[in-house]
């Protein structure tokens, strides 16, 4: 469900409205309560200003995230090679940057789907992960900014067709061809009352942003709604 940013109106005192309302028409008591009990349900459907302040800070972060995106979608063809938006998961806050590979086409190590693995095949992983960031270097313009983002906001995960899985930690990236092709993928944002992704179209210039007001009555834990949403969601988009 998209939620949308409403103009706040400037609330009214009851205290205030009740003593007019005493002094010009003489409402009954009955009548009184009834109206100080619309005017509390109307304040409760507003929501707070922290709340708007911090799904703007979500709308934002996502905002910023995709013009990286298509800036790195401009590079790769300008440079005439591969690109890619990297994210750090691990840092607080998260941070990403664009970086730039050889020209041409380069060929991506193929990497396995499975999450459990033998020390050998976590070790052969690694390698390939090594061989792939050794040929990568900073684009300029990102070279000494660090985008950062809101302390309202989090990135919950990445998943990306050449990653093949979902990542909650460690290094994500989204990989852009010369071609005009990239990477289908989903990033996850999070403030502690809603939820959005951001999906990316392998073939197509424009960008998909869902924003999704989360349900924390039934589960204690936050993490534990975000966490089983995320899974949900990623099922179905994975399933496309």
């Amino acid at each position: 469900m998209a939620l949308r940013a409403a103009k706040v109106p400037m609330r009214i005192s009851p205290l205030k409205t009740y003593k007019k309302t005493l002094n010009n028409k003489g409402f009954t008591l009955l009548e009184v309560l009834i109206a100080l009990l619309l005017i509390a349900m109307i304040f409760l459907a507003f929501p707070t200003s922290d709340t708007v302040k911090a799904h703007r800070d979500l709308v934002s972060t996502v905002e910023s995230l995709n013009r990286s995106l298509q800036f790195a979608a401009n590079e790769s063809i300008l440079r005439n090679s591969v690109v890619r938006l990297r994210i750090s998961l691990e840092k607080t806050p998260v941070e990403y940057t664009v970086e730039y590979g050889p020209s041409g086409n380069m060929p991506l190590p193929d990497m396995p789907e499975k999450t459990v693995k033998s020390l050998a095949e976590e070790k052969a992983e690694k390698d390939k992960l090594s061989f792939i960031d050794k040929q990568f270097t900073k684009v300029e313009e990102f070279d000494d900014v660090k985008v950062e983002l809101s302390e309202e906001v989090t990135i919950l995960g990445v998943a990306s067709s050449s990653q093949k899985r979902l990542l909650a930690g460690g290094e994500a990236s989204i990989y852009f061809y010369p071609t005009g092709e990239k990477d289908a993928g989903i990033i996850f944002f999070s403030t502690t009352e809603e939820m959005a992704w951001l999906e990316i179209q392998p073939f197509l210039s424009e960008t998909n942003a869902t924003y999704e007001i989360l349900d924390t009555k039934r589960v204690a834990k936050l993490e534990d709604v975000l966490q089983t949403r995320m899974d949900e969601v990623y099922k179905e988009w994975n399933g496309k």
